[in-house]
């Protein structure tokens, strides 16, 4: 006697292999038109929520609002413990960054009024010259 293996059955609608969330196989559809159409309005409102939900996820400012928070929340964490006192030793580590780059800021600026200074002086004494010659 030769035991063969059925094929599986399938339900209206699906192709083969494709199986319900969760790998159990769908309920099978209802014949009544109304209780057909119910179950249709229900598929297309939660496809219809899962899109605005996806679209409301991915919108730009949506994205920039999450982005923004999640800056903010990473700057308080590197600034504060987890308890809310504050990081001392970053705190001063940004204070002395702070105050480097304003000491290189002012050395820059006085370096160039120093050149332009020489500059001026270069071209009063050149105009003084070209004044002699004449």
């Amino acid at each position: 006697m030769s035991t063969a293996a059925s094929p599986p059955a399938r339900n209206r609608g699906q192709s083969a292999g494709t199986q319900h969330p969760g790998g159990q196989n769908p309920p099978p559809l209802p014949t009544d038109p109304a209780e057909l159409e119910r179950l249709i309005r229900g598929q297309q409102n939660q496809l219809a929520s899962s899109v605005t939900a996806l679209v409301d996820k991915v919108s730009p400012k949506n994205v920039a609002q999450r982005t923004v928070a999640d800056l903010k929340e990473r700057g308080r964490a590197a600034v504060l413990t987890p308890s809310g006192e504050p990081r001392v030793e970053r705190l001063a580590a940004v204070g002395a960054g702070a105050a480097g780059l304003v000491a290189l800021l002012v050395l820059n600026g006085a370096r160039k009024r120093r050149r332009r200074g020489r500059r001026e002086v270069e071209k009063a004494a050149k105009r003084g010259r070209k004044r002699a010659d004449d």
